[in-house]
């Protein structure tokens, strides 16, 4: 399948072209309506003016967009809801582990929790023995935000 890309390097250099996925479809040429689930490491675009395929790491991307066409619109407004809310400075999540444990509990609303290999989580339960949890991102099977929290509980000082 062909998809449609505008690729942003980090050195602000932009690759207009077309990223193929092999999904099983009759016109392997066909435009794609869909975008994938995932991307790999490292993927092949094929220049949109018919240069040969570049391989682009994902690590040297700022952004992979997946578009309907190149044109763009140079006067879009882009849609954003919530600049004037405050951000609030605590996720409710839920989260399941490997061996299908379900835990909720409170977590950093911070670019922390997509860069580090682990994060912090503050249980629900200010009673519980548990003060605070790192989890291992590698253990967990899922991860949902479920809402948003103003201030974390004060952990009650068990004596």
């Amino acid at each position: 399948m062909q998809h449609t890309v505008v690729v942003h390097l980090n050195d602000s250099s932009v690759i207009h072209g077309y990223y193929r996925t092999k999904e099983s479809v009759a016109d392997p040429g066909a435009i794609s309506n869909t975008v994938p689930a995932d991307l790999p490491p490292s993927m092949a675009i094929e220049p949109a003016d018919g240069g040969p395929a570049i391989t682009i790491n994902l690590q040297d991307a700022k952004a992979v967009f997946f578009v309907r066409s190149f044109a763009g619109s140079p006067t879009q407004q882009d849609v954003r809801f919530f600049d004037s809310l405050s951000i609030h400075p605590y996720l409710w999540v839920r989260m399941t582990f490997q061996d299908g444990e379900v835990m909720e509990g409170r977590v950093s609303n911070g670019i922390d929790l997509l860069t580090e290999n682990a994060f912090r989580l503050f249980p629900v339960d200010e009673f519980t023995n548990n003060r605070c949890l790192f989890v291992p991102k590698q253990s967990l099977r899922s991860f949902q935000i479920i809402g948003l929290l103003e201030e974390q509980v004060q952990q009650r000082e068990v004596a």
